[in-house]
């Protein structure tokens, strides 16, 4: 369940929500970037929030995988 919030076409940055959180895609050289912040001070802040892969689908994936398990814990 991602939600688009926001594109800036020129950019190459593309923001989806999921959970609460904010999802920061950036466009790189050889893949794509995920920023994950959190959209609300009562949410877990991720130990890691930056993931890359070559894959756009994969590294939400991964991003989507973090904020699901830092929510259960």
């Amino acid at each position: 369940m991602l939600k688009l919030y926001d594109t800036e076409a020129f950019s190459g940055r593309i923001t989806l929500i999921y959970r609460g959180y904010d999802l920061e895609l950036t466009r790189a050289t050889a893949g794509w970037w995920v920023r994950v912040f959190p959209r609300s001070a009562d949410l877990p802040i991720l130990r890691r929030n930056d993931f890359f892969s070559g894959d756009e689908e994969n590294a939400v994936i991964q991003a989507k995988d973090r904020i699901d398990r830092a929510l259960i814990s």
